[in-house]
This record gives structure tokens, sequence and C-alpha cells, in this order.
């Protein structure tokens, strides 16, 4: 399917699997989505910072300022919205920074390629291979080959081999000689064989490059002559490399038809038609997955496309419930783009009498045309009007529908609202407000969220739990349904406030011209999707365009999930055994952040239903790093196909989840390996400490101080998905004590903090004893109590034999009495790098896994009936 994305080039519509169906979700084809041209084109808007005279690092900076615009609006969770914003801005400053002229060296011959030294270092020859030293500019070129004619519409292919002995280069292509980067792939240390693909985006000629990748030491490489070679256009036009369509999702209003529902929906079927809402759900694509609560029927008689700007009717609805006009009341309405237009009409059709100011005259006589009583262009014309239509005494209700970081629309609403008035903040505007007219007036300032009730709130949106009919009326999906009422009854008129419907397809000329025409800005634009399906095209696993050489040796694998620990720990962990491991798949139920990332990666396959590489036979390891409640499930369905598994911690949430687990490890029809992520036993200080105590004589004393700070009630760990930090993270610990003690459990006693009038969980601060058949006892105290600075968060303390060992949150271990550590390091090192070194080896010798099955199972089994003692469960 296709999806806009925007990004440091503007708006592309981009490849992407089409979406899966959870429970409580509806799939969606989408006939109608409507463009936000307020947040969407202002964040491409060209800035002056980024003029064509701007520097660099200004340009990037630039960059920077416009994705957290629209990320900081679009994302829940502002720290995922930098980390994104961080992985973006970092690839554009690459991109951006040019090379310091430097004198070209005497040209040298490798396998029929010219190549030149344009930097500090030093370049020789080795036969046919070449051999280079950068220098330590940042950024800086290194070597560059002669120029390269480029057919026209032709993608240029590069197949490089060779070999990175220290530190991280560049290689790729620039326009010309001296051109902007076509694009670039990054090499830090060890050996590779690629194929990377051009699109040159029309240029000409081309250069190869060898240039520095931000590392400010020398690295040193030696590479193979490089194999160049020309491919003619796809017939149907697509791009020859997909890996650079990166970038955002937009869009949060749309309209379409439901072609699928989740388990938990019964009242819509296929076939229905709907309006959707929200930011990352109901985005611009051909189709698209929504929770039940941002979805809403279409009445019979209403156009699909009006129900297509259903969001930003909701938005101005609540704006108008929460001012709660009454009959003949005066109301002002600051801002007349969409959502103040929206509001123009409401507001006439509940008796008001409505004046609006915009900037822009044409919007204010727009408004007229749709039921305005008055309005202007200009500010001390609109207070002349309002003293006039009022008497003198002010507006009864102020409207803001306007955005800007400004507060003088702000302060002009309490200078035009009357005494014991109301100012109801739709749009997004400065808040530095003036005392004076507040205070005096006593004016009540309220604040409209959104879509209303419901909107931000968890077990609403993403849970599917409804808020009572008789205490909350209108709730967001009611507000929708409300204003679908409007529309199709003929109260709203929409049709005069849609400017232009394009279709998907042209969509990136629409957004380049929108962002940079100086002429008054659309107040609607709807693009256009197909009325049929595309079959070849609508499949939940995409080959992306572009992608990586597939590798013959290495363990293929696939990551389920595209989270942060997936991508941030596991991936870069494997990545540094190339020998060992080879990303091939990436399964994502997030195609934005699954996208990226497997486009940043060079991967070849992006799917968002792990069923698709299930079947794949050149997939030999699943990688799980999903929500907590989805790993045994997943484990369940990946052992039954053969595959070995490694699943991030907790194995199990329930003892039924362990059971489904236990059960299709034993009826599995092949030698696969299970492995689960408890990584600490494999930590350099627990190994060393292992080793020192092998021929312990006594049984094992261990005290295990977890200061694990607090973490609210609303965060997905204390949830169902993440199953609380007793099963979510303490199984860790209880996987070490195993590991030390070497033997079975014997007996096991929890007890925790009563949480009453506190805002703890039960499960967050506790005391568990587990005693082992050799005598050997684990105490671990959990708290969440503790400072979050000033105390490490994992303390041991190891008594056996008359002797004491202490390891300090992983990155030391010492033995009491001894002056020198017997291992130590800068930073922690909780073992993530061995377990899944040994997994290979495992996987590769044709071994048994790094962690006996049992001694999995008992730990999951641990954590299980800890968790029925803090909960008083027989």
């Amino acid at each position: 399917m296709r999806q806009i994305l925007l990004n440091q080039k503007g708006a592309i519509v981009a490849r992407m699997p089409k979406p899966t169906v959870g429970r409580g979700s509806i799939l969606v084809r989408t006939r109608y989505s409507l463009i936000s041209v307020g947040t969407e084109i202002a964040s491409l808007a060209p800035d002056a910072s980024s003029g064509p005279d701007s520097g660099p690092v200004e340009k990037a900076q630039a960059y920077g300022n416009l994705a957290s615009q629209y990320l900081g609006k679009a994302v829940r969770d502002p720290k995922k919205a930098m980390q994104r914003l961080r992985a973006l801005t970092i690839s554009r400053l690459h991109a951006l920074m040019p090379v310091k002229p430097v004198t070209a060296s005497k040209p040298v011959n490798v396998g029929g390629m010219i190549w030149r030294k344009v930097g500090g270092g030093s370049q020789q020859t080795d036969g046919n291979t070449l051999r280079i030293t950068t220098d330590t500019t940042e950024f800086g070129y290194q070597s560059m080959t002669d120029e390269i004619s480029i057919p026209k519409d032709h993608a240029v292919v590069l197949e490089v081999r060779g070999e990175i002995e220290k530190g991280a280069v560049c290689i790729g292509l620039i326009a010309g000689t001296q051109g902007p980067w076509l694009g670039f792939t990054t090499f830090e240390a060890g050996v590779f064989d690629e194929k990377l693909v051009f699109d040159v985006e029309g240029a000409k000629s081309a250069t190869v490059v060898i240039a520095n990748a931000g590392h400010n030491d020398p690295s040193s490489l030696k590479i193979e002559p490089i194999n160049v070679s020309m491919v003619p256009p796809a017939p149907d036009g697509a791009s020859q490399n997909e890996m650079d369509q990166q970038g955002w999702n937009v869009g949060y209003s749309l309209a379409g038809e439901v072609v699928k529902v989740g388990p938990g929906v019964d009242d819509l079927v296929p076939g229905d038609l709907v309006a959707c809402a929200g930011a990352g759900q109901a985005n611009h694509a051909d189709y698209v997955s929504v929770k039940r609560n941002l979805v809403c029927r279409v009445p019979k008689n209403c156009d699909l496309r009006w129900a297509a700007t259903t969001t930003v009717g909701v938005i101005a609805l609540q704006g108008v419930r929460r001012a709660a006009p009454e009959l003949g009341e005066r109301i002002a309405v600051i801002g007349l783009g969409l959502i103040g237009q929206l509001t123009v009409q409401m507001l006439r059709a509940a008796g008001c009498r409505v004046y609006g100011l915009d900037l822009d005259p044409e919007r204010v006589e727009r408004a007229k045309a749709v039921g305005l009583d008055g309005g202007a262009s200009n500010v001390e014309d609109f207070k002349h009007l309002i003293r006039d239509v009022t008497s003198g005494h002010g507006t009864d209700r102020t409207l803001i529908t306007a955005a800007t970081t400004s507060s003088d629309v702000t302060n002009l609403s309490m200078e035009i609202t009357r005494r014991k008035g109301t100012v109801v903040l739709v749009g997004d505007v400065g808040l530095n407000i003036e005392r004076p007219d507040f205070y005096r007036k006593e004016i009540d300032l309220l604040m409209s969220t959104s879509y209303g009730p419901g909107r931000y709130d968890a077990a609403y949106e993403i849970d599917g739990n409804d808020y009572p009919f008789a205490y909350v009326r209108w709730t967001e999906n009611r507000n929708m349904e409300s204003y679908l009422d409007l529309v199709s009854s003929g109260r709203l008129n929409i049709e005069p406030l849609i400017d232009s419907i394009i279709p998907v397809d042209e969509a990136p000329a629409t957004y380049k011209a929108l962002a940079g025409g100086k002429d008054t800005k659309p107040l609607g634009v709807l693009i256009s999707y197909p009325e049929t399906e595309m079959p070849e095209t609508d499949e939940a696993v995409i080959t992306l365009r572009g992608h990586r050489k597939p590798q013959s040796g290495p363990i293929n694998f696939a990551l389920v999930g595209a989270g942060a620990f997936g991508t941030s720990m596991l991936v870069p962990q494997m990545q540094k055994q190339k020998n060992q491991f080879f990303l091939k798949a990436v399964v994502s139920s997030d195609a934005t952040r699954g996208g990226n990332f497997a486009r940043s990666q060079g991967i070849e396959i992006l799917a968002s239903d792990m069923e698709t590489v299930l079947g794949n036979p050149e997939i030999d390891l699943i990688v799980i790093a999903t929500r907590h409640n989805l790993h045994a499930e997943q484990v369940v369905r990946a052992l039954g196909a053969g595959k070995h598994v490694f699943t991030e911690k907790p194995l199990a949430l329930s003892w039924n989840e362990l059971h489904s687990v236990t059960e299709a490890y034993n009826n599995r029809e092949t030698d696969s390996l299970l492995m689960v992520g408890f990584n600490r036993r494999f930590a350099p200080a627990i190994i060393k400490l292992k080793e020192t105590i092998t021929q312990r004589r006594s049984p094992l004393i261990i005290n295990y101080r977890l200061n694990g700070g607090f973490i609210p009630a609303e965060n997905w760990i204390q949830g169902p998905e993440g199953g609380g930090r007793n099963l979510g993270e303490a199984c860790h610990m209880y996987d070490v004590f195993r590991s030390l003690a070497s033997a079975p459990v014997a007996s096991i006693q929890a007890a925790a903090i009563d949480p009453v009038d506190t805002a703890y969980q039960r499960n967050d601060n506790f005391c568990a004893t587990i005693t082992y058949e050799d005598g050997s006892i684990g105490n671990l105290v959990y708290t969440a109590l503790g400072p979050k600075k000033g105390l490490p968060k994992e303390h041991l303390e190891v008594f056996t034999d008359g002797e004491a060992f202490v390891i300090d949150d992983f990155t030391s271990l010492s033995r009491a009495g001894d002056e020198t550590p017997l291992w130590q390091a800068a930073e922690a090192d909780k073992g993530h790098f061995e377990e899944l070194k040994r997994l290979g080896e495992a996987i590769a010798g044709g071994k048994e896994a790094p962690i006996p099955f049992d001694e999995i199972i008992e730990t999951s089994s641990v954590a299980l009936h800890i968790e029925d003692q803090l909960f008083g469960r027989a």
C-alpha cells in the first residue's frame, strides 16, 4: 500500500505493508483524507535560517526544528518523539556537510577505477586493494573516483567489498564532482560485501566518494575494486531504491470503507462506511488500522468527502461545547481557518450571533458566506465592531481557533469579552496572559482538549472502554456522531470550505506547492484514493528495493517489534557480530516506525504480520521485542513454524501463557532453540563471580537490591501490556539467583508494602526470599521508593565460605577486603552482547540453548508465583 510521509525533501509517497487488525481495531480502506493545511504545511514552510545562503549546520538545525514542530504534536510521548527526531536529523546533518577544498593527489588505478586522495590522510594500493587511513575531520571527503556518466533515468549500482579495520566511513555518490550527496551508506568496523543502489534524481554524472562518518579519530579501511553498473527505470516508474523513503506519518482525519474488524468489535462489519480520527492512526494511507472509539459510522445520506473532515469538525464541536453558548448570545471567533469556519457555522446553528477575526480578508469573506454576522481582518476594526454590536459590553464568549506562539490573541480575547464572560482556547496559542482584563472582568478561561472526553485517555482510545452515557454525554466518539449528523442534515455546509480534491499520487507536488506558495493557503484540501482495491500492492509484507545484499553465512533473523529496545539495544548488539547474525526482516504494527528503521538499515523485508516471516524458509531466527503481553503467543507461533526464538523477558504474564509455551516447546517438530532475554547471568561481573566461587563449599546468601524508581500507573509497563514490575523486570533477578545457586528452587516467600493512599502499585515495592535445594537463599528487595539519583539502581552482595562479594550496578565486582576489584568497567555491562553471542554459537553449532529450557520455565514460574503471593492469590 501507499502512505504519505514528510521528511526534509517534503512529502513522499512510500510503499508500506498493509496493516493488520488487532483486538478492538478496524481495518479501513481509505477513500478520502484531509490535509491539515495548518499543521502539516506549516511544518514544511521555508525558514529563513535554512535559506540558500545558510551553512550546513544551520540547515540541519532548521530541519530539526521543522521535524520537531510536527513530531511534538503527532505522538503521545515527547521522549520518543525526540528519539525519532534525533535519528532523522543526524542523517540529514551527514548529508549536508560539505567537503573542504583539498588538492587531489596523484591518481591510482584499482581494478580499472581511478581514485584520487582528497583528504589529509594516507592512500596506497596493495595489489588490487586500496588502503586508506583517514584524517581527523568529522565528515571530510577522503578519496574520490573519476566522474561517471549516467544514462537518463537510470539508477547507479555499486558493488563494494572490503573491511573497515578501525572507525567508520561513508561510501556513496555525489552529483557531478562537487555536487550534493545522492546517497551514502555508513560502514563500521568489520568486513563488508554490499550492493548499493542509488536513484540519482536526474543527475547526468556522479562521483564515488569515501568520507569520514562523524568520528574525530582516524579510520582505516581496505576496499577491493568497485563494480559500477546502471539499472534502467522500472516499467511502472517506481524507484529502484526505497531506502530514502523515511519520514514521519501525517494525517488524522479520513473516511473510508471497513475491510475487516478485529476481535471485540461487533457493531461494525466489512462494507460499512466510516469516519476515522487520530494522529498516528488515521494517517494519509491506502489502508489504516484504527481503534474502535476513534471510528464512527457515516450516515447513509452523508457525502463521504465531507465525512473526511470529521476530526477537525469535532475539534470545533468540542470547543463550542466547552463554551456552552446560549440562544441570542454574541460570540467572537478569532482565527477563521477550517476549524474557525466550522465553529462559526455551529454557533449560528445554536442560535448565536457570531463575529470573526482573521488577518486574511479572504477568509473573513468566506466565513460571511457561510453565516458569519460580521468580521474584520484588522484588530482595531474588530475591536470597534465588537464594541458596536454588543453595546459596549463585549462578547458573551470568545473562542480562539487560531494557531500562533504569540499571546496577543489571548490578551485580545480578554479585552473584547464582557465581564463574567468565557474565553475558550481551541487553537495552540501563547499563554503569557496580561492580568488586568482577566482579573477585573473575572473571565473564565477554558481549555478545549481536541476531540472531547476520552482524548489522550489510553483506557478509552486504546483499550476501548467507553464512558457511561448518563455521566459523559458527549465523548469524542459521540461528538463524531453528532458532527456527522449535522453534516448529513445540512446544518453544516462543508462544500464551500473544500478548495480542492487531489489524487494520492499527486500529494508530493501538492504539498510542495502549498508549502512554497505565497498566496493565501486553502482552507481544506482532500486526498482521494482509488475506489477499487489493488491486490498486487495490498499485502502485509513487501520487499524493499535497494536493500542490502543477502548473506549466506550468518544466521538470518527477523526483528518482531521495532520499539526502542529492539532497535537500539538488541539489533546493535547483534550487528556487532556480523559473522553470526544478519537482519533480513522487520515486523512492526507501526508501519512508519518499522519502515524508518528497516530503510535506515537497508533491510530486505518489511512486514506488518509476523505470519509472513514465519513462512519464509530463509529466516532462521525470530527475535521478539514487542510489548510483554504479546510474547507468549508469538513464541508459540514461532516455535510452531520451526524457527529458533529469542524473546525479550518476560516469557509469559500468566500461568496459562506459560503452559502454552511449554506445550509448544515440547511438541515442536524441529530442534529449534528457545532463548529468553535474561541477560544479567551473562554480564561479565556475574560470569567472573561464578568462576570465583566455583569451588565453594557452603550455600550462598544473595542480597539483591533494585532501586527502580517511580513509574506512573498509566505507563504501559504497569498495565495489561506490561504486567507490572515483578513480572516485567524482577524476573531478571530470579534468573541471577538461579544461575549463581545452580540448583532448583525449594521455597518462595514474598510480601509487599500495602500501597493504599499512595501512588504506587502493589508490585512496585516488595521483598522476595527464595531458597534453593543446595541451601542457598536469594533475597530481593525491589523498591520504587528510592531516589533516581544518588543511589545505583542495582546492588548485589553474595556471601559464602567466609567471603563476601559486591557487584555495584554491573560496573564492578569486588571482594571484601581486596583493594583491587575482580572486574571493573567504565560503563555498566549487563550481558546483552554475551547472551546473543552464545545464542548465535548455539544455533550455528547445533548445541543446546545458553539457558536450559527447564531453568527458563522455573524462573518464569517463580515470577508468577511471587505475583500470586503479592496479590493474595492462592
